[in-house]
C-alpha cells in the first residue's frame, strides 16, 4: 500500500515564523545578558521554546528559574509577530491543493504550543485544510521525538509507513524518520547545502518546486 497521507510541519515551512522566533528569543533573552546568532539558533531550530530554552540557559549558566516565564514571553511575542508580519510561504497553498486533490488525509504535527498554532491558522485562514492538527506542547518529548507526528497519524487514521512528512528543521526530519515516515525536507535557504539532509527521502529548496515528478519518485 502506498502514501495517503501527509502531515506538515509548521514554523519555517507553512508561514516564514522562524525569523521571528530568532527575533522574540533575542528581544528576550537580552534582558538576560545573551544574544544568539544565526548559527547557534539553526541548532536549535525544531525544538519546543522549553528544550530551546532549557539548552541555552544550560549553555550560558542561566537561573532555570526564570525558564517559565521566559517561555512565556517568547510565545507571546511570537505571536504578536505572527498576527502583525505572519505570511504563507510560496508554494503552500498549491501543495495542500495536490494532496486535496488526491484525496490525501492531510495532518499538521508542529512543536508550537496551540496558542500560536491558532494564531497562524487565522492569520492565514487555512484551518480548513487540516484533517488533523497535533501539538507537541504538552508531550513528555518533542521534536526530534516522534510522537507527535505519530499522534498525528493516529488522528488522521493512518499507519505511518503510508505517511509523508514536510520539514524545514534537521529535528524535524529526524522525528519524521524516527516514526518510519518519508520525509521531504525544505531547509532554509543559508542550510541548504547541509549534509545533514541526506537522511531525508528528498530535499527540495522551495514548496512551490513540488510537482507530480518529485511525488512519483516518493511514491513509484
Amino acid at each position: 500500500m502506498g502514501l495517503d497521507t501527509v502531515i506538515f510541519d509548521m514554523d519555517g515551512l507553512l508561514i516564514d515564523s522562524e525569523p521571528l522566533w530568532h527575533e522574540a528569543a533575542n528581544d528576550v533573552m537580552i534582558k538576560l545578558g545573551v544574544t544568539l546568532d544565526e548559527e547557534s539558533y539553526a541548532t536549535t531550530i525544531g525544538l519546543r521554546t522549553r528544550e530551546f530554552l532549557q539548552y541555552w540557559f544550560k549553555n550560558f549558566g542561566i537561573n532555570p528559574a526564570l525558564a517559565a516565564e521566559t517561555e512565556e514571553e517568547i510565545t507571546q511575542q511570537v505571536i504578536f509577530k505572527v498576527m502583525s508580519n505572519g505570511r504563507l510561504l510560496e508554494g503552500v497553498i498549491e501543495t495542500l491543493d495536490f494532496f486535496k486533490e488526491k484525496k490525501f488525509r492531510i495532518g499538521l504535527a508542529t512543536s508550537s504550543p496551540t496558542s500560536l498554532i491558532d494564531a497562524v491558522v487565522l492569520k492565514t485562514n487555512i484551518r480548513g485544510r487540516f484533517d488533523a492538527i497535533s501539538s507537541a506542547e504538552h508531550l513528555p518529548n518533542g521534536k526530534p521525538h516522534p510522537q507527535v507526528y505519530l499522534d498525528c497519524a493516529a488522528l488522521l487514521g493512518s499507519h505511518p509507513v503510508n505517511c509523508l512528512c514536510f520539514e524545514d528543521s534537521f529535528n524535524g526530519m529526524i522525528a519524521a524518520k524516527a516514526a518510519r515516515m518519508k520525509c521531504v525536507v525544505v531547509p532554509a535557504p543559508h542550510a541548504l547545502n547541509n549534509k545533514g539532509w541526506e537522511a531525508a527521502d528528498l530535499k527540495i529548496s522551495n514548496l512551490r518546486h513540488f510537482d507530480e515528478n518529485i511525488f512519483s519518485q516518493l511514491n513509484p
